[in-house]
């Protein structure tokens, strides 16, 4: 598995801040895992300078009570990001605005 980074420090129940390596960069809103292949939650966001990027990851309820400060967390090779749904609203209005005339 690719690694995502190592755990900096854990924000209440559901967020971790993980430190990655600008160079194996994961995408946004793609799967990680703990070392025991233990789904933990999904990237929701990347921040920090070009060459030492931190990542915030979103975990599903009370998964990440195993995970603490310094475990490496992996990125899930079967999840793909997912792609934001384009609004196809406009294509009917002009649809509309062709039968009114």
């Amino acid at each position: 598995m690719k690694i995502a980074g190592n755990v900096v420090s854990r924000l209440g129940r559901r967020l971790l801040i993980v430190e990655s390596d600008a160079g194996q960069l994961p995408p946004l809103y793609t799967e990680v895992a703990d070392e025991q292949s233990r789904s933990v939650g999904k990237i929701v966001d990347l921040y920090g300078s070009v060459s030492r990027p931190y990542l915030t990851v979103l975990c599903s309820e009370d998964s990440a009570f195993g995970v603490h400060a310094g475990d490496k967390l992996y990125v899930i090779p079967e999840t793909r990001p997912e792609k934001p749904r384009k609004n196809s609203s406009h294509k009917y209005s002009r649809d509309m605005r062709a039968n009114r005339r």
